[in-house]
């Protein structure tokens, strides 16, 4: 073993790298010692380098392209904070993933809802039984259960339609729980909303038939009589039971220490027609009814009597509906229909909820329970992220150390070899060196001519190299290389100052694209002073304590109706307020989508544009309710008890008495053709008369509101005038103080209580609104902005050694070839000129290849080195193989990424790259106006004579109305028309506001087509949600005052009777039956065709209301004009008539819906005949403004690719084989000549 180890030292001691076989002992002395050294040096370095690279912990960016959802799961759990998945959708529909199924009350389900049990329940004489009875107001009550339960499930499927098209916006893929958390989230929110939105339009419906004092067929608070002083003549009292009046109080719509709001309900067998309103009467001492003092023959459970029947159903309970036999003896006293008890079914669920009142119910839209299905898979594949990125922080693996240290070797070596015998022989020199006999370092031979060639190679070399380094030096330092320059985590004034420095391409992308506005918005709205004012509460409720008034001498005078006037101000406040509060909700929890920071000035004005879209939406939105709630009344003219629109009076007729109504007119303005007509109000006393400025009474309260000033509650002397009328004692007049006149206010003083109104009585918003918390939300995580400069000098040298390596192998390999064939010996020539065979020159060639010749002699040596080039190129050959066919086989993803010039270049690669293409928007929110436009075409039914005053004065004759016939209600019908045109049309106007300010999320430009598809999807949407929307509050409106048989002044739907002509007998009513067959006490929709001159006028008619009436109506008359002289002719004797020129234009236009379109169809469609939509393609490519394109495809051969794969290994791999394969085939020869030595002394021995 020892003489093995010397023998390996003395080996390194002798080893000589760049032997040159010379005799010279300086020569050799200075080829030893640049071999150790050189050994030395490259050994050193390369450890140094391999220790580096083993022990550098460096951050490595992992890409994972188009990662499944477990395989995103996997690597969440790995690298939590670190894992990024962009999403390729990021606006997705909750659709996608999200379902909600509702469970409702059982109620909503049973037969107690259905046409049969109304029918059961109703009865022509229905009025006939005592107040408090059950069967006085039943049918009422179930039928407003009834549209309630279809109202709320209404209400529920289009607001889920709605729900479904939003969008849930995430800019890369978020975790299950984070996902889960905030769907549930907005679900709750969407609860909060569309819950709110339908008790708010029940409630405000309720309170403004209670202020204007709608009167019921079957009312429970007032009635009618014939006065005992004059029995032609008709009152109105209060309703009085004797179980109230032994608390002191008195039966009202409101509920409060003076007044009872409900009754218990009950049977109250004794009595099938009552003969006195109410079971006590305080003034009229003279009644003797059998109703004093009554009591019921047994209480219904859970029934109760409010002041109207819509009241009565709120405050009563489903308990009896449980209860079989409560059901059993209800049915032993309705006698009055043939249909058996027995045929419905009683509730049997949720039976500890029986003693929920049906008001509790109503305001949860009567749902028991929301099931809800939330897929995390469906939003993972609609996300679709294409990558996930994420870094880690480890050493470097085996592969890439190995691949590092050879391709340093590789230059290391050509650089050592070159520099260190320079060094050695210049520290070395003689002192009287001869010159040498030659510079070439290229070829080494005996031969003159070869020897001059050798020197011309050599001084072309290095003036070659010397040329080309320099001209690489010139262009690689002339170049401005960008330099992207990032600053991590900047805070809000890193980001004003980048900004300050005028960077073009600054970019700071948020990590939130989607922030909700409550965190960084907030309004505090401050309100008139009116609705906090004595003028908005409950203090005006008792007007008997109030009011020092005996003998009134004009009716209604400000006295009889301040209570009400106030009241409905109180409630306007409310609504206003809770509208309000429900508008924030919802406008706090919407998104502000900003992909990256924007500038403060940006988002100042922004801001203050949603707010006030917020604010023009939310009040267009209100004042467009009680508009149609007030229109359909109006136009219905249903009876007002507080007189302000109609007197009833008693006419006798062939010695019968009828009750006969009068429309009553303000300074010759006809409530019957004006809804507007007012007068100023007035205080008087038998002698004492005065007028309250500013304040006005119209056609019904609502009107005599909102048509009033605030004039008077500015003024003291105002104040003083009414107080004059008041008791000093009351606590109203104690507490009756002015308005605040020096307050900051928006109104002026005598501004109309309307105007105040369509602001919803908002003095200021209070905006507060913080760029910093925005910039907070969105926490860019970094800010990164490009640079041009030029490049650092070791840059430059990396550059030209890596260059220096291949040029000088090519050089090497060129130029002495080209000097060679360009001085040829003329010998050589002719030898060449009688070679045979070129292919045996050529193989002679190949077969003695020595790439590894040096200058020795030596046959051995020379065929060693024969040898050794021949496994050389077998062994390098393989190798070559091997790395064309790996990589030829290899497929691989290439991602090219583009500047994007124009649509046309977007287009063509949208044709070529479908699959892979991505052009990120530059905004990703996008407003619909920006690319949308839509314009309307109206029916010409709302631009044509049949909607103009002209018109309903015409058809209009206050001596008719009575008639219950075409004559009564014609002008009312066309009054209707018209509101529901211009409804219709605020409504849209309304609507389009907000669909303009929409944004459409989009984080990638998408495809024509696809831009196609979804921009059907949203107009689809808007086409179908906003008349839904219109038509459930309709809906809702008319379906409220049916079911109430809320009595119109044309008693087309229910009749008064009289059946006894005495003091105090009660007038009755009775439902109008049309066609024999139709009854409007159980239905609305009640139609009997206008007949003129035995002549069936195609589409108009007569039925219970007049604005039902026109909804089933069609226009076919008004196209004809011999229709129309029909009409013109029937109307001509009318009271107005005769001073109208009554040249009137039928229609014309065709209408791709037929002349046979009902009103109702038309309504449905908002009248719109023509949608007029552009869209632009285009536009929409320039407010995306997507400058950068990525696309991939799959590359399976690519020959440059291989080529250069190839020659970056080739110089490592040829440094490697040309060091390592000499030894070996030194091996292979040593341990051939061993056993050649071996076989030879075998045979000596052996011979």
């Amino acid at each position: 073993m020892s003489s093995r180890l010397r023998m390996i030292r003395e080996r390194l001691i002798k080893l000589n790298l760049f032997d040159t076989e010379t005799n010279d002992e300086h020569i050799k002395r200075n080829e030893l010692l640049s071999t150790r050294i050189y050994l030395f040096i490259l050994l050193t370095l390369l450890l140094l380098l391999t220790f580096y690279e083993v022990f550098q912990m460096e951050n490595n960016l992992i890409n994972i392209e188009k990662p499944n959802k477990e395989e995103y799961e996997k690597f969440k759990l790995i690298y939590l904070n670190n894992l990024k998945c962009p999403c390729q959708q990021i606006s997705i529909s909750y659709k996608e993933f999200v379902n909600l199924t509702v469970e409702y009350n059982e109620i909503c389900l049973s037969d107690f809802i259905s046409e049969k049990w109304i029918n059961y329940l109703f009865y022509d004489n229905t009025s006939y039984y005592f107040q408090l009875d059950f069967r006085h107001d039943a049918s009422s009550k179930f039928q407003l259960l009834r549209l309630l339960c279809q109202l709320a499930e209404i209400t529920i499927n289009e607001s889920l339609n709605e729900f479904y098209s939003l969008n849930f916006i995430t800019n890369e893929v978020i975790t299950s729980e984070l996902f889960f958390l905030q769907v549930h989230s907005f679900i709750d929110l969407f609860k909060q909303t569309t819950i709110p939105s339908f008790q708010n339009l029940l409630q405000l419906i309720r309170q403004i038939t209670i202020a204007n004092g709608i009167y019921s067929a079957i009312d429970t608070s007032l009635a009618y009589a014939l006065h005992p002083s004059n029995i032609s003549r008709i009152y109105l009292d209060s309703i009085y039971y004797y179980e109230n009046s032994l608390e002191n109080k008195i039966f009202d719509c409101y509920c409060d220490e003076y007044t009872a709001c409900q009754m218990p309900q009950g049977i109250y067998s004794t009595i099938e027609i009552y003969d006195f309103p109410g079971s006590d009467w305080i003034q009229d001492i003279d009644v003797n009814a059998t109703t004093a003092g009554i009591n019921a023959t047994f209480l219904i459970p859970g029934m109760y009597v409010g002041c109207k029947p819509i009241e009565s159903l709120m405050r009563s309970t489903s308990q009896c509906l449980y209860d079989k036999k409560c059901l059993n003896q209800i049915a032993s006293y309705i006698n009055h229909t043939t249909i058996s008890i027995n045929s419905f079914q009683i509730l049997n669920q949720f039976q500890s909820k029986s003693n929920l009142t049906f008001q509790i119910l109503a305001n949860q839209l009567f749902i028991e329970n929301w099931i809800i299905n939330i897929s995390y898979d469906n939003y993972y594949y609609q996300c679709q992220p294409l990558f996930c990125q994420f870094t880690i922080y480890q050493r470097q693996n085996f592969i890439h150390i190995f691949a590092i240290i050879i391709s340093f070797f590789g230059g290391l070596r050509i650089v050592l070899r070159f520099i260190i015998p320079i060094i050695i022989k210049f520290i070395r020199r003689k002192k009287h060196q001869q010159q040498l006999t030659t510079t070439n370092s290229i070829i080494l031979t005996d031969d003159e001519h070869k020897q001059k060639n050798g020197r011309l190679s050599t001084k072309l070399y290095f003036l070659t190299i010397i040329i080309c380094l320099i001209i690489f030096s010139i262009r690689i330092s002339s170049e401005y290389q960008p330099r992207t320059i990032i600053i991590s985590n900047p805070t809000k004034i890193d980001f004003e100052q980048l900004n300050n420095k005028s960077i073009d391409d600054l970019y700071c992308p948020c990590n939130e694209i989607s922030i909700k506005y409550s965190n960084f918005l907030h309004l505090n709205p401050t309100y008139h002073e009116i609705c906090s004012s004595i003028f908005a509460s409950n203090m005006w409720y008792n007007a008997y304590e109030i009011w020092n008034i005996t003998l009134p001498c004009y009716y209604p005078s400000f006295a009889n109706l301040a209570s009400f006037y106030f009241s409905l101000l109180l409630t306007f406040c409310q609504s206003a307020n809770e509208t309000i509060s429900n508008g924030l909700t919802q406008f706090y929890s919407s998104d502000y989508i900003t992909s990256e920071v924007i500038l403060e000035n940006q988002f100042n004005n922004e801001i203050l544009s949603y707010i006030e879209l917020f604010q023009t939406n939310i009040q267009n939105t209100f004042e467009g309710q009680w508009n149609l709630l007030q229109s359909i009344i109006s136009n219905n003219q249903i009876i007002s008890v507080r007189k302000t629109d109609f007197i009833l009076n008693g006419m006798l007729f062939n010695n019968t008495l009828l009750p006969y109504s009068y429309i009553k007119s303000y300074n010759n303005c006809h409530c019957a053709t004006d809804s507007t007509c007012h007068e100023t109000v007035r205080l008087c006393i038998p002698n004492r008369q005065d007028f309250i400025n500013g304040i006005f009474i119209g056609c019904y309260m609502v009107d005599s509101l909102l048509l009033s000033t605030t004039e008077c509650f500015y003024n003291q002397t105002c104040l003083n005038t009414i107080q004059f009328y008041m008791f000093n004692s009351s606590q109203t007049y104690q507490n009756l103080n002015i308005l605040n006149q020096s307050q900051s206010s928006q109104y002026k003083t005598n501004e109309t209580i309307g105007t105040i109104l369509k602001n919803l009585f908002i003095e200021n918003w209070n905006e507060f609104y913080s760029y910093e918390n925005y910039y907070n939300q969105c926490k860019p995580s970094f800010c990164s902005y490009t640079i041009q400069q030029r490049p650092s000098f070791i840059y430059i040298c990396t550059k030209l050694i890596a260059v220096y390596g291949g040029l000088t192998i090519i050089i090497k390999f060129l130029i002495p070839n080209i000097i060679n064939l360009i001085r040829r010996k003329k010998q050589q020539q002719q030898q060449q000129q009688q070679i045979a065979s070129k292919r045996a020159y050529i193989l002679g060639k190949l077969i003695n290849l020595n790439l590894f010749r040096d200058r020795s002699t030596n046959e051995e040596k020379i065929r060693k080195q024969i040898i050794t080039t021949r496994l050389y190129i077998i062994v390098f050959l393989i190798i070559l193989i091997i790395l064309v066919l790996y990589t030829s086989l290899n497929k691989k993803s290439i991602t090219v990424e583009l500047n994007l010039l124009n649509l046309n270049e977007y287009t063509e690669l949208e044709m070529k790259y479908k699959n892979t293409l991505i052009c990120p928007c530059n905004d990703i929110s996008i407003e619909y106006n920006k690319f949308i436009d839509i314009k309307l075409i109206y029916h010409e039914i709302c631009y044509s004579d049949f909607v103009s005053k002209q018109w309903f004065n015409y058809l209009y004759n206050d001596q008719t109305i009575n008639d219950r016939n075409y004559h009564s209600t014609a002008s009312a019908q066309f009054q209707t028309l018209s509101s529901l045109c211009k409804l219709t049309q605020d409504t849209l106007n309304t609507s389009l506001i907000q669909f303009y300010s929409t944004k459409f999320i989009s984080g990638q430009l998408i495809s024509s087509q696809s831009f196609q598809n979804q921009f059907n999807l949203i107009i689809e949407l808007f086409q179908k949600s906003v008349p839904q929307t219109f038509k459930r509050t309709l809906d809702m409106i008319h379906g409220i005052i049916h079911a109430n048989f809320y009595m119109t002044v044309y008693q087309t739907n229910w009749k008064f009777t009289i059946l006894e002509r005495k003091n105090f007998s009660p007038i009755y009513s009775n439902p109008i039956i049309y066609n024999q067959t139709c009854n409007c006490g159980t239905s609305s929709k009640c139609f009997q065709p206008l007949i003129i001159d035995n002549t069936i006028l195609d589409g108009l008619g007569i039925g219970c209301y007049p604005v039902q009436t026109m909804l089933q109506s069609s226009l076919q008359c008004l196209y004809n004009q011999t229709c129309l002289n029909l009409i013109l002719s029937y109307f001509r004797f009318n009271q107005f008539s005769n001073n109208i020129n009554n040249t009137f234009e039928i229609l014309k236009s065709q209408s791709e819906y037929g002349r046979n379109e009902t009103v109702e169809s038309m309504v449905n469609r908002l009248f719109v005949d023509q949608w007029y939509i552009n869209h632009s393609y285009e536009n929409y490519y320039k407010q995306c403004k997507p400058t950068l394109c990525t696309y991939s495809y799959t590359q399976y051969f690519n020959i440059f690719y291989i080529i250069t794969t190839i020659l970056g290994l080739y110089g490592g791999l040829t440094n490697l084989l040309k060091l390592i394969l000499p030894f070996i085939i030194k091996i292979i020869f040593k341990l051939f000549s061993k056993t050649k030595i071996h076989i030879q002394h075998y045979h000596q021995n052996t011979n």
